[in-house]
């Protein structure tokens, strides 16, 4: 089932109107979430948004997107070390062992939290930081948390799931780097904005077959990279698991999946967003999300 909100009303698939008085009784745990956590009506960045997350958390599951991504931010910023990688798997077939995940990542799942409150709508401006020179989008699958769970088993965190959305986790690349290294992980880098598609689907329809899901980013009308989930060091039900160690978790948190491989400008350095940019992205069988690139200056209501 498919849902997007129009004003404050929320739709089906079918042109069902639901209002969020009138709660679900059918046991669909993504409507109930629609209902109870609206966006924002004052807020014409969110106004389109099919609900408010509550948090958002952002895992890394894919090890062929950090090994690529560590390739394309040495080839922008530390060219040296990208000779030498280039040289290392030329000369032995293998990949550089300076780009692979550090060894906690190969032992549980590794994520961070992020800016729930910068999450912004399908078709809502996007500004690029004073700060920022290296503006980059990032393809993600959105989990949505339809119910409690706390210390959950893989099988608990899985049946927690209550839909999916198209999540784009905007990047600014060149204080990453920084940031990542101070122990603390992303901060500026990562909290300005990030945009979720209007549309949301529940969770049955997605879970049996997201290993086969496909996407893609559309920079100013043109197809510029085709992507898929590729192989996760952990499944959802694994990583939600995880999460839940010791810390409650409620209905109508985001979860990210993290980038997919090919899902991103800086893996390999293919491309950055620039002000007047308007980028897509589409994940086949849930929905898509586009926004224009402003500059800052666009929000000064000084």
């Amino acid at each position: 089932m498919k849902y997007y909100r129009k004003g404050s009303e929320i739709v089906g698939c079918n042109g069902e109107i639901y209002s969020k008085y009138d709660l679900s009784p059918t046991g669909d745990s993504l409507l109930r979430v629609l209902q109870k956590y609206p966006s924002a009506s004052d807020d014409p960045l969110k106004q389109n948004l099919p609900f408010q997350p509550l948090s958002y958390r952002d895992l890394m599951l894919s090890e062929e997107h950090y090994y690529n991504s560590a390739s394309g931010m040495a080839q922008v910023y530390y060219p040296f070390t990208s000779k030498i990688g280039k040289l290392y798997s030329a000369m032995t077939g293998w990949k550089f062992p300076a780009f692979n995940p550090p060894a906690l990542w190969y032992k549980q799942p590794i994520f961070y939290q992020s800016n729930h409150l910068a999450i912004y709508a399908d078709g809502s401006p996007i500004h690029c930081p004073t700060y920022c020179d290296y503006l980059d989008v990032e393809l993600e699958l959105g989990v949505i948390l339809g119910s409690p769970i706390f210390n959950a088993s893989v099988e608990e965190a899985t049946a927690a799931i209550a839909g999916f959305c198209v999540l784009n986790d905007f990047s600014a690349r060149n204080v990453q780097i920084a940031e990542m290294s101070s122990g603390f992980g992303p901060q500026h880098s990562k909290s300005f904005a990030n945009s979720i598609s209007s549309v949301v689907v529940t969770a049955g329809e997605i879970l049996p077959k997201v290993a086969d899901l496909a996407g893609r980013i559309i920079l100013n009308g043109r197809l510029v990279r085709e992507c898929k989930p590729g192989k996760w060091k952990f499944n959802l039900g694994e990583a939600i698991s995880h999460i839940s160690k010791g810390t409650r978790l409620h209905a109508g948190e985001l979860i990210g999946t993290g980038t997919w491989p090919g899902g991103t400008g800086i893996e390999q350095a293919r491309f950055r967003l620039q002000v007047g940019d308007n980028v897509g992205l589409e994940i086949d069988g849930i929905g898509s999300i586009d926004n224009e690139i402003v500059a800052e200056e666009y929000f000064d209501v000084a």
